[in-house]
Formats: C-alpha cells, sequence, structure tokens
C-alpha cells in the first residue's frame, strides 16, 4: 500500500480501529500510535499489532485518549509527532452510535450532545492538531518509486450513515453527514499544501459493536442478505484496506472522497 511513515489512530482498542492498526503494521508502516479511551483494549491492540511488522525498527505507542477533550488531543497528538519526529497518516476512527427512541422529536439533548462531541468535535479536534503538524514536513518519499507524496494523510471515518438517513439515529446520522463536510471543506484547504484528506464510509460491519447482542446480531445479519448484494456483513479488515489505501501513495490522486465499502447496501 505504499504507507512507509508513521500513523496514529484513534479508537484503535477494537473493531475497525484495531484492524487499521494491524494493516498499517503488516503492510511496512514505520509505526503506529494507538490511541483510545480504554486502557485494556489499548493494550490488547498493542499484543496482536507488534507480531505483524516486518521492520526491526517499528515503533509502537499508546495514549489513553478522550477524543472529545480538545486539551488531551492537543498533547496527545504533538507528543506523539514529537516520539515519532513525524506524522503521516491520521486515522480518525474513535465514534459511537446511539438509537433515540421515538425518532428525533424524542432525543435527549445529553445524547445528542455526546454523538456529536465524540463523532464530529473528536474528528476536527485531532484533524486540526494534526493538520497543523503536517503542514510543516517535507513530503514523505513514496517507497515504490521514490517520489514526493503528500506531507501528511487524514483519513476520517464517516459511514453509511452520512449518507442515508436511518430510523431513530437522528445523532449519528448528523454526525456522520458533518464528518463527510467536514472532510470536503479541510481538503479544499489544504490540498495544495501537499495534505491529502479522505473520508470512508463503512456499511454494516462485523465488530464487537454490531455483534454485543445475539439477538441483534442474528436480525441484523438475516436484513443485511436481503439488503445488500454481497449479502454479508462486512468484516472490519475490509474496511481498513480501504483506510489504508486512502492513507498511501497509490491513492496520490484521490483527495476530498468519501469512499463507500458497504457491500452495495447505498446502491440500492
Amino acid at each position: 500500500m505504499d504507507v512507509p511513515g508513521f500513523a496514529l489512530i484513534t479508537g484503535a482498542g477494537s473493531g475497525m480501529g484495531r484492524e487499521c492498526a494491524k494493516t498499517f503494521a503488516r503492510d511496512g508502516a514505520a509505526g503506529v500510535a494507538l490511541l483510545d479511551i480504554n486502557a485494556a483494549a489499548l493494550e490488547a491492540t498493542k499484543a496482536e499489532v507488534e507480531p505483524l511488522s516486518m521492520r526491526k525498527d517499528f515503533k509502537i505507542l499508546t495514549h489513553i485518549l478522550d477524543v472529545s477533550d480538545e486539551v488531551q488531543v492537543n498533547h496527545v497528538v504533538q507528543d506523539t509527532a514529537q516520539q515519532f519526529g513525524r506524522l503521516d497518516y491520521v486515522v480518525n476512527c474513535a465514534g459511537i452510535g446511539h438509537k433515540h427512541i421515538g425518532g428525533a422529536a424524542f432525543a435527549e439533548t445529553q445524547d445528542w450532545q455526546r454523538v456529536l462531541d465524540i463523532n464530529l468535535n473528536g474528528t476536527f479536534f485531532v484533524l486540526r492538531a494534526a493538520t497543523r503538524i503536517m503542514l510543516k514536513q517535507s513530503p514523505i518519499k513514496s517507497t515504490i518509486d521514490g517520489r514526493d507524496l503528500q506531507r501528511g494523510s487524514i483519513v476520517n471515518f464517516a459511514s453509511v450513515a452520512g449518507l442515508t438517513g436511518i430510523p431513530m439515529s437522528t445523532a449519528y446520522c448528523a454526525s456522520k453527514h458533518a464528518v463527510i463536510g467536514l472532510t470536503r471543506t479541510a481538503s479544499e484547504d489544504y490540498a495544495r499544501q501537499g495534505i491529502k484528506i479522505n473520508a470512508v464510509c463503512p456499511g454494516y460491519m462485523r465488530t464487537p459493536f454490531t455483534m454485543g447482542n445475539p439477538e441483534i446480531a442474528k436480525s441484523l445479519e438475516e436484513r443485511i442478505n436481503f439488503m445488500t448484494p454481497l449479502g454479508r456483513l462486512g468484516e472490519p479488515g475490509e474496511v481498513a484496506d480501504a483506510v489504508v489505501y486512502l492513507s498511501g501513495g497509490r491513492s496520490s490522486y484521490v483527495v476530498g472522497s468519501a469512499m463507500i465499502v458497504d457491500g452495495g447496501y447505498t446502491e440500492r
């Protein structure tokens, strides 16, 4: 995937964030910084990631982080860049969902605020802190042909919920629509300065979040069989492949995009 630099991943404690970390390590990254609010989950991810790298100089960092805390974000992103020496790839995977029983009219303000604080504000805080660092860097060189690539790459996690409406998911849908808007405008701001910013829009994935309740998981799998042309849930690694592609040199002419990884869910 041509990702020889250093990656920072939020939400790295489980699911798609963990798979992104594993894919960066396997595909040749110089180092990976794992960020999550759950300390035990971070250690579990670290144990899975470390054996995957073939590089003797591979570095791995862990930071406990609440992405909704602006001060924490600024400190952790700066500290990561200092320890690595630069920051090449940022993946904004941290996020939460919430169902509002009865729909938008009955959504509690505190639930709305929490989802927006993490999914949108957290993404913005990390993007802002990382971009300020990346703008001061020289471009990374391709390991394939030696050409200059971007100064830095940021991939934000949106969702098919950022492209469609989903019942009783007012805050989640609003936050993911907003992430796509943030991605596109930030890309306009910095593309000519060598900062590549894109989003990925996963569909329904087989993650701890979706599989946590056996009854809900069974119902979801049955519905997805009819709702997607592929007839199955996606695997976190399939999203990770898209994220690492968007981060690296093979997507050097891809900016401001919202790549859909949903088994065809949104084509219907």
